[in-house]
């Protein structure tokens, strides 16, 4: 399911969101052979007052989800948050319709400010919580 958005934008209740992938206490679970097809994201122990290690997101793309290309001019026109940003009740009170991940560290490229290049966005699922 791959496809292109070239002339029109996500609607206003999608959110791209920059996730760095790298960060300290983050951990990928791929599924199958191919980590780009299906995969899953674990981040716990966030920064007080949520340090509370049962506490945790999660962000998952499978095969029955999106992956698409978007061009630096259609990203600046999109809602685009930043992972670095955002603590854990900022994913907690995510309140869209469709989600999509671009890797900080594919974001943050030589070229990557060209109107004409373009980023990979997996479409996710977003869970948050804790274990009782």
């Amino acid at each position: 399911m791959d496809s292109e958005i070239i002339n029109q934008e996500l609607n206003n209740n999608e959110l791209i969101i920059v996730f760095d992938r790298n960060k300290e206490r983050t951990e990928l679970n791929s599924f199958g052979n191919n980590p780009r097809e299906s995969f899953y994201f674990k981040r716990e122990d966030f920064d007080p007052p949520f340090d509370d290690p049962n506490l945790h997101i999660s962000v998952f793309h499978g095969l029955d989800q999106d992956t698409i290309q978007i061009k630096r001019r259609e990203l600046d026109k999109m809602i685009v948050w930043f992972d670095s940003e955002m603590g854990y009740m900022d994913w907690f009170r995510l309140n869209y319709e469709k989600y999509y991940i671009i890797y900080q560290d594919e974001y943050l490229v030589k070229g990557s400010l060209n109107p004409e290049h373009k980023f990979t966005a997996y479409e996710v699922k977003i869970h948050t919580g804790g274990v009782e």
